[in-house]
């Protein structure tokens, strides 16, 4: 799937040195403009149930945004995404697969964010200038697992004892590549990195907890080594780490139409 990426990059990059060759094709835009466009995304969580650096198991999700920009300096404009993303993980394929977590979910997210165009653009040029992002904004979540071929909400069963928010706030940043299709359309590539503000994007955060009490389903969803018939894992053994938060990261292909 990297290659997939790799060979995506390229393509995108050998249209724009095509799309240099027109000065037809050129996008121009001026203080005041605006633009509207939709994202396509692939996503990736990382998170408790991840590891950073395992290439093999990728555990991609998709995402699709609405897109709004508004350009109020020759460098600098403002904007705002609204859409779903959607995540997945298993820890069969990490060091912890003895335990069985897993989780997948669909988030509504919205942002705001500015963007900054690396070079100073001169006005019709601007479709072949680098630019770099960052913003805040706020996601749901909503973490749920499959179990003997049934789907459960995770937060309803408070697998580590405690309740938590369904909605939390988020901090991207990220870079971004444009070429034109014509003088009103633009196509950019992008990747961005979600900080969010919570450990239970993936409900896994701190430790395993006394379940003796709960129904025989909550203690299979709090610790699933009982579903699969393994040993339990012990009172305050280690289920998540609290000191890091969870986020995600969007490579998205986006076309926007610009009017005044």
């Amino acid at each position: 799937m990297s290659r997939l990426y790799l060979y995506i990059v390229l393509c995108l990059y050998l249209s724009q040195l095509a799309f240099a060759q027109s000065t037809a094709n050129k996008w121009s835009e001026s203080i005041g403009d605006h633009s509207v466009g939709v994202h396509v995304s692939t996503s990736r969580y990382c998170g408790d149930l991840s590891e950073r650096y395992n290439l093999a198991h990728l555990q991609f999700g998709w995402g699709i945004e609405g897109h709004y920009r508004y350009r109020f300096h020759e460098r600098w404009c403002l904007m705002s995404d609204i859409g779903l993303y959607h995540i997945r993980a298993t820890q069969q394929y990490t060091k912890n697969a003895a335990n069985q977590l897993s989780f997948y979910a669909t988030n509504f997210s919205v942002n705001t964010r500015v963007k900054w165009d690396m070079l100073s653009p001169e006005v019709g040029n601007l479709w072949n200038v680098f630019y770099l992002f960052g913003g805040v904004g706020a996601t749901t979540l909503s973490p749920s697992t499959l179990l003997n071929n049934t789907v459960y909400s995770l937060p309803d069963f408070k697998t580590e004892g405690n309740e938590y928010a369904l909605w939390a706030a988020q901090v991207n940043y990220g870079l971004g590549f444009p070429m034109a299709l014509n003088k009103s359309t633009l196509l950019s590539i992008e990747g961005r990195y979600t900080h969010v503000r919570t450990d239970y994007l993936d409900d896994v955060s701190t430790v395993y907890v006394d379940k003796s009490a709960s129904s025989e389903l909550e203690r299979n969803l709090a610790d699933k080594r009982i579903a699969f018939g393994l040993p339990p894992n012990v009172i305050g053994a280690t289920r998540g780490n609290p000191a890091k938060n969870d986020g995600y990261f969007l490579l998205t292909l986006q076309i926007i139409h610009k009017f005044r």
